[in-house]
Formats: C-alpha cells, sequence, structure tokens
C-alpha cells in the first residue's frame, strides 16, 4: 500500500508543477483531484484485497431507498 500512495504523491506533485507553470484555471484543479482521490480510493482498496462495489450496485441501491425497486 505504501508503493501505492508514493507512485500518487509523485504523480500529484509532478502534475501541480506542471499546471502552475501553464496557469490552469480553478475547474482544471477541481477535475484532477477528483479524479486522481477517486483512482487512489480505489488503487487503495485493491491493494488491501476489497473490491469496491460496482456501479450497478449502486444504482441498485440507490432505487431500494427511494422505493422503486423492492
Amino acid at each position: 500500500m505504501a508503493i501505492v500512495l508514493a507512485v500518487f504523491f509523485i504523480l500529484v506533485l509532478y502534475d501541480l508543477q506542471r499546471f502552475i507553470r501553464k496557469k490552469k484555471q480553478a475547474k482544471v484543479y477541481i477535475i484532477y483531484f477528483f479524479l486522481m482521490a477517486a483512482s487512489l480510493t480505489v488503487s487503495l482498496l485493491l491493494a488491501a484485497g476489497k473490491r469496491p462495489a460496482s456501479p450497478a450496485q449502486w444504482i441498485e441501491g440507490i432505487f431500494k431507498m427511494i422505493g422503486v425497486v423492492k
């Protein structure tokens, strides 16, 4: 797991230097950090041996919550 964290940390530092040099807008930073956080979360779950839920399971859970599916 430490290797996954180290790789993501290096990637973030490398990309941030490029973003700052090119003066990107705040939207780019927000999208970038969202995608990196999602990727990091999935990578850490997989490294820990836990499989994340599929989007189909999420949608089914939402439908059950609002009472569409029983």
